[in-house]
């Protein structure tokens, strides 16, 4: 990745600083013209000035940061569903209202609801606007919602879920990252579809969808059959279960069942294998706008998902940048897609896929050819096999660092199922699209459709056998934030001084090492304090104490049933954990001088010598809690999801009338004593 074009380098910098300060303080729209103004003067002055100082250069750099922090930050502001004056969350939605909603995307559905993401049209008659979450609850018969479809309701309008444990993926923030801001759960039996229905490439995307997905369940492919073809073909992963996602995650091949980067990619070099014939100097640029408009194509037939959608752009860009001038501007394409997708909405940085997919591609770009020249390949399999390794290599390394921040995970066997893998997905997922089409039209051979489901149950099989060697699949990984830019600044500077040995390459590569070593010292030597948690846990009670690396878990619940808990996970990967202890759950607690006594269902408290500093009411105990607040008036109060919700609110509107401190983790989430 030679030559780096710096300017864009600066531009795509500069936005990304300016939508990170966006999210760390708001300034007024009067300040943020001002300071663009500014800017601007400041670069037209410095460009009448350029040939006279040497310095102007650096200014005209700092001008152009300006800017472009400035634009980053001002398309923050307008990309902020919130600024909306009609947005909903400006009206009082308190009670129940009537809403009309637009159906814009089906969700994969739970045990118990179906998910959907709405537009809401109005409210109560009043025109308004935002996204929000429809849940339904499934009854079994009715038909799923459909995109386009409108509907009125009557129902609550709730905030989005919050985070309720430590360590629990904050489901709330992630929607408000997507400017969703609401939510609502009804019955199916509270719809009533309108007359109106949305139209555009979106709905028919998804109407063409339809009819492919029930082309191909008229044939006869196994339930899992159908969920890999599915996901690969058209993007939809409502087929896939748990036990699938888990296999494919374990194996590190969770990136074959959603459509993203590599599956566009795919789909470039088998269009670029198609179109060769017209590949010559004349016919080069036909040839380019037949692949751009075909990758188009298929990410609107998948469902234009964002990682489709900045698949599509960053590999148009590619095509683009291949036919101006070869690798140089290939790089040059990829930062440019990134600043055009920044702009059109700038909160895809948060997305945890946008930040793997082109860290995935910097990686490919910059680490691939360096660890290819380390052999020259004399034939066409070993070639195949070695560029397929360096590029996995490559991508890997671009990505390590932030998979193991998100995920705490590391799929040991990653390589050989990538080198297995990727050299034949390009069959399958050509096979794919051959065998929906063919379905469409009716005219799919049994024969070839028995022959591409046994290819299916082949990748299958050599997924959920990679997925089973456990002892290669390494969990529980935990990094800072700091220890991830400590981690990624020794890789680059390492990889720099490998790449060509100098002076300033070494002094860099040693500093980066030095700091990522101060940084485990420092987090070494600096431990998370000891605590006591009570979990929100509906139907149960559970309590875990953290000490020294240790989580001691008291609970009802069956060792197996604590051990496989989501919540006891979260913490194992939220915190250095390197042992659970399970024990029987007790009525009384000493935690660092503090006294904790726990009243169950049988409403027991009259304990000798008892003096709690914190009382926790578990299992809906039924006791008179003036008694229990008069026999410890300085308790404070806490009541667990184990409770029911009518025996919460009768028990939180007596401490409040009598000033006593109250805490539900149904309302407020998990309670921590230090």
């Amino acid at each position: 990745m030679k030559r780096i074009n710096t300017p864009i380098l600066v531009i795509l910098l500069a936005l990304i600083v300016g939508i990170i300060c966006y999210d760390a303080y708001r300034v007024s729209l009067f300040w943020i013209a001002a300071i663009l103004l500014l800017a601007i003067a400041l670069l037209f002055l410095i460009h009448r000035l350029a040939f006279k100082r040497p310095l102007n250069a650096i200014a005209f750099t700092a001008g152009i940061s300006i800017v472009f922090i400035t634009i980053g930050y001002a398309t923050s502001e307008r990309a902020n569903a919130l600024n909306n004056e009609t947005h909903f969350t400006h009206t009082n939605t308190n009670n129940p209202s009537t809403f009309l909603f637009s159906i814009d995307e089906v969700l994969k559905p739970t045990i118990y609801q179906e998910k959907y993401v709405v537009t809401l049209k109005t409210i109560n008659k009043e025109a308004t606007s935002g996204k929000v979450i429809l849940n339904v609850n499934r009854d079994g018969i009715s038909h799923r919602l459909r995109v386009g479809e409108w509907y009125y309701t009557r129902a609550l309008l709730l905030p989005v879920p919050k985070s309720k444990n430590p360590y629990q993926f904050d489901y709330g923030s992630y929607l408000k990252r997507k400017q969703i801001h609401g939510q609502l759960s009804i019955n199916k039996d509270e719809l009533l579809i309108s007359q109106h229905t949305s139209s555009g490439l979106r709905v028919w995307s998804s109407r063409f969808r339809e009819s492919v997905l029930k082309a191909i369940h008229a044939h006869s492919f196994s339930r899992n059959q159908l969920a890999v073809i599915d996901a690969l073909v058209l993007g939809q992963k409502n087929g896939i279960d748990k036990q699938m996602s888990t296999n494919y995650a374990s194996a590190g091949m969770m990136h074959i069942l959603a459509v993203s980067g590599l599956h566009v990619g795919i789909m470039l070099l088998l269009l670029r294998f198609i179109t060769k014939p017209i590949a010559d100097y004349k016919l080069r640029w036909l040839r380019s706008i037949i692949i751009i408009v075909m990758i188009w194509a298929f990410a609107f037939i998948t469902g234009l998902s964002p990682s489709v959608l900045r698949a599509a752009t960053m590999f148009s860009f590619l095509e683009v940048g291949q036919q101006l001038g070869g690798k140089r501007k290939t790089t040059d394409a990829v930062m440019a897609s990134a600043v055009l997708l920044l702009i059109y909405n700038p909160f895809l940085i948060h997305q945890v896929g946008f930040q793997l997919s082109y860290l995935a591609v910097i990686g490919i770009l910059w680490i691939q050819p360096w660890l290819s020249s380390f052999y020259t390949p004399r034939y066409y399999i070993d070639r195949l096999i070695w560029g397929i390794a360096t590029v996995s290599v490559a991508a890997q390394l671009g990505v390590l660092p932030l998979s193991l921040f998100y995920f705490h995970q590391f799929p040991g066997l990653f390589f050989l199922s990538n080198v297995i893998i990727i050299p034949f997905l390009g069959i399958i997922l050509g096979g794919g699209i051959l065998v929906a089409l063919l379905a469409v039209l009716n005219i799919l051979p049994d024969a070839l459709a028995t022959t591409y489901g046994y290819a299916i149950d082949l990748m299958n099989g050599f997924i959920f056998w990679v997925a089973s060697k456990e002892a290669f699949i390494t969990n529980h990984i935990t990094i800072s934030f700091a220890f991830l830019i400590g981690l990624y600044l020794c890789i680059i500077f390492s990889i720099s001084l490998f790449k060509k040995y100098n002076n300033p390459r070494l002094v860099a590569a040693s500093l980066s090492m030095v700091l990522l070593t101060s940084i485990i010292i420092y987090e070494k030597s600096n431990p998370p304090a000891t605590h006591l948690t009570i979990f929100n846990k509906s139907k149960s009670t559970m309590i875990g104490t953290f000490h020294n690396s240790t989580l001691k878990i008291h609970s009802t619940d069956s060792l197996h049933t604590i051990i496989q808990d989501s919540r006891v996970r979260n913490y194992k990967d939220g915190l250095r954990i390197d042992e659970v202890a399970v024990e029987c759950m007790q009525n009384y607690f000493r935690f660092k001088r503090k006294e904790i006594l726990v009243v169950d269902s049988l409403g027991i408290y009259q304990l000798a010598n008892a003096n709690p500093d914190y009382i926790l009411l578990t299992q809906s105990p039924k006791i008179n809690i003036n008694r229990l607040t008069e026999r410890f008036p300085k308790a404070q109060i806490i009541a667990d999801a184990s409770n029911y919700k009518s025996y919460i609110t009768r028990w939180k509107t007596t401490c409040l009338n009598k000033k006593i401190p109250f805490h539900s983790t149904y309302e407020k989430g998990a309670y921590i004593i230090e």
